[in-house]
């Protein structure tokens, strides 16, 4: 299960995961690589999947605009799979990666199932986010 020379224990996303919780979670999902230049995420479409980066960094643009880069233990595609939205930005490949694809069925289901992933997709949605004004 260890990739690369990181462990998923090392990964912030399973801090706080048992090691059971994170063989379910590679289990759930299947391991895939992209070219460098692949856009495995487009602006406005449908959240048909959440990627986590294994290996090799994403650029992330909205509206074209560069505004975030992804590195391993980053997750991609998580907002608008948990928030059922279209997707608000494009997630493009800036070397080759190395990812785990969960449909969104497992990874519907993954955070169903284990609240401590829930909790940790949900901290990480919220911290992308930023402060949010008072309603």
């Amino acid at each position: 299960m260890a990739f690369g020379r990181t462990s998923p224990r090392d990964l912030p996303l399973f801090a706080d995961l048992s090691g059971r919780e994170i063989k379910d979670i590679f289990r759930a999902g299947e391991e895939v690589s992209v070219p460098a230049g692949w856009s495995l995420i487009m602006e406005q479409t449908p959240p048909d999947a959440a990627y986590l980066i294994l290996a090799g960094t994403a650029t992330v643009r909205v509206k074209g605009e560069e505004i975030a880069e992804l590195g391993p233990g980053d997750i991609a595609g998580e907002v608008a799979v948990r928030q059922n939205r279209l997707r608000t930005a494009t997630v493009t490949a800036k070397s080759r990666l190395q990812l785990l694809h969960f449909t969104r069925e497992k990874f519907d289901d993954l955070t169903t199932r284990l609240p401590n992933f829930r909790d940790a997709i949900d901290a990480t949605i919220a911290e992308r986010r930023g402060p949010q004004p008072n309603a």
